[in-house]
C-alpha cells in the first residue's frame, strides 16, 4: 500500500458561486483527500488553504495539473509538500489571545513580534475591522491560538503583553484553552 503524503494547496482568485466546488473537484478528481481548510472571502478576492492527502502518485497529479487549475478557475494556485520538516515541537500549553484597538498600523507584527521573542508558537490568526459600537471608529480585532512553551512562564508572558498593550492601547485577554 502506498505511503500516505501531504500537501497544502493554497489558491485565491475573485469571488464567485463555484469557486469551492471547482478547487475541491480539482482534488478528488486527482485521488487527493481534502484533510482540513481554511477559507474566506476577503474584499471579493476568496482565499483557500487546504491540507490534501493522498498517495505519492496522486501528489504527483495535483502537481502536474496546476496550470490547469489556474487556467481553468482563473485562480493563483500554489501546492507545497507538508511532510517534509514536520519537526517535533516542545511540549507546550494552549492560550487563546484576544485583543481589541482602535486601528491603526502595526497591531498584528508588535503582538506576533512579542510572541516569537518568547518562543510562543502562533498556530491560528482569526482578524477583521469592524466598525465599534456607539462610534463606529475603525476597532481592529484579534484571535490568536498560541502555544506556550513549558519553558515560558505564562506569568511572564502575561506581563509582557500587558506591558505592549498599555503603550499601544490594546485591550486583550490571555485565556488557558
Amino acid at each position: 500500500m502506498d505511503a500516505i503524503h501531504h500537501a497544502v494547496l493554497t489558491a485565491v482568485g475573485e469571488d464567485r458561486p463555484g469557486l469551492v466546488d471547482e478547487v475541491t473537484r480539482y482534488i478528488t478528481e486527482r485521488e487527493g483527500n481534502l484533510e482540513d481548510s481554511r477559507m474566506v472571502n476577503l474584499r471579493g478576492q476568496f482565499a483557500m488553504m487546504m491540507l490534501v492527502a493522498g498517495s505519492e502518485a496522486a501528489m504527483g497529479r495535483l502537481q502536474d495539473g496546476l496550470g490547469a487549475l489556474r487556467r481553468g478557475s482563473h485562480v493563483h494556485a500554489e501546492l507545497r509538500l507538508a511532510d517534509a520538516g514536520a519537526a517535533e515541537r516542545p511540549p507546550a500549553l494552549p492560550f487563546r489571545l484576544n485583543t481589541w484597538a482602535m486601528d491603526h498600523p502595526g497591531l498584528m507584527q508588535s503582538v506576533s513580534h512579542l510572541l516569537g521573542e518568547m518562543d510562543v508558537n502562533i498556530e491560528s490568526v482569526d482578524s477583521s475591522l469592524r466598525p465599534a459600537p456607539y462610534t463606529n471608529a475603525p476597532l481592529f480585532e484579534m484571535e490568536l491560538v498560541v502555544s506556550v512553551p513549558a519553558s515560558t512562564l505564562v506569568a511572564e508572558l502575561r506581563e509582557a503583553l500587558g506591558k505592549l498593550c498599555d503603550e499601544m492601547n490594546i485591550d486583550w485577554r490571555l485565556t488557558a484553552l
